[in-house]
């Protein structure tokens, strides 16, 4: 892993997540890039333009709170971590993808709140969101999680769908970056199938401190959720299926209610 995204809002929640990002990117010898979207709106009143900011203003100020980021960091944990600062404007969803792209990134790390957790729970979050855009791998860190480096995590596996190789490549190769013991863990109401295809992925794991476990049954988020509770696990990871827009507007996807919970990150893959 070269390079880490971290997307803030400058709200209490993301100060929290750039605690947790700062620690991956010394964890992986990663360079950290901190990045912020800002849009400039004209204002439609005459009178208020006059005391309206700039886009100048807002860029100059995101990089003032970029740049104290920045030092905060390096401050709390080590004067050796690189750290470069990112801002652009536009549509945060939008600006984001850019700036994925643009720098090559492979990990981008976002809080699952922003200044409204309560309505982050209930009606979704720009995290969430985000899942179904990114094309790199995506560690969502709730308001409550510890931030440490992650050192015991869980594999949700959904055999219902098609799991591609290149993502279990992707996951193999973060997990060692990470050092993390993972768990298998699997609903199924296939168990035999759920097992041969379980065996695959244990030889691709080989290398990777892990285990297995299996259960028949069951919702298949709120097991995961609850099996990682049970054995304190500081991560989840999920491998996103691709929605339809009636089936996101309509019903929460696994990896949506997974990222719901205030107390363990989740690490998405696609």
């Amino acid at each position: 892993m070269k390079t880490i995204v971290f997307a803030t809002d400058f709200s209490r929640g993301s100060r929290k997540a750039a605690q947790t990002a700062a620690q991956t990117a010394i964890k992986t010898g990663a360079k950290l890039i901190l990045f912020h979207a800002y849009r400039y709106l004209m204002p439609l009143d005459s009178e208020m333009s006059m005391l309206a900011v700039s886009a100048q203003d807002l860029e100059k100020h995101s990089l003032y709170m970029l740049k104290r980021l920045k030092t905060r960091l390096i401050k709390k944990f080590s004067p050796v971590l690189e750290i470069d600062i990112l801002v652009k404007e536009g549509l945060v969803i939008d600006a984001l993808c850019d700036a994925l792209t643009e720098t090559s990134a492979d990990l981008l790390i976002m809080g699952s709140v922003g200044d409204s957790p309560l309505g982050s729970r209930y009606f979704g979050s720009l995290a969430t969101s985000m899942v179904h855009h990114t094309k790199v791998p995506m560690l969502i860190v709730p308001p409550r999680a510890k931030y440490s480096t992650f050192q015991n995590a869980v594999l949700g596996l959904d055999f219902r769908y098609d799991i591609d190789a290149e993502v279990l490549g992707k996951t193999v190769s973060i997990l060692r970056d990470l050092d993390a013991v993972v768990n298998l863990y699997t609903v199924t109401e296939e168990s035999d199938f759920a097992k041969d295809s379980a065996l695959k992925i244990r030889e691709l794991l080989k290398n990777v401190p892990h285990t297995y476990t299996i259960v028949e049954g069951g919702d298949f988020s709120k097991a995961v959720l609850g099996f990682s509770k049970s054995t304190h696990a500081d991560l989840i990871i999920t491998f996103p299926r691709k929605h339809n827009i009636f089936e996101r507007f309509f019903t929460d996807t696994n990896t949506e209610r997974l990222a719901k919970n205030d107390t363990i990150s989740i690490l998405t893959v696609v």
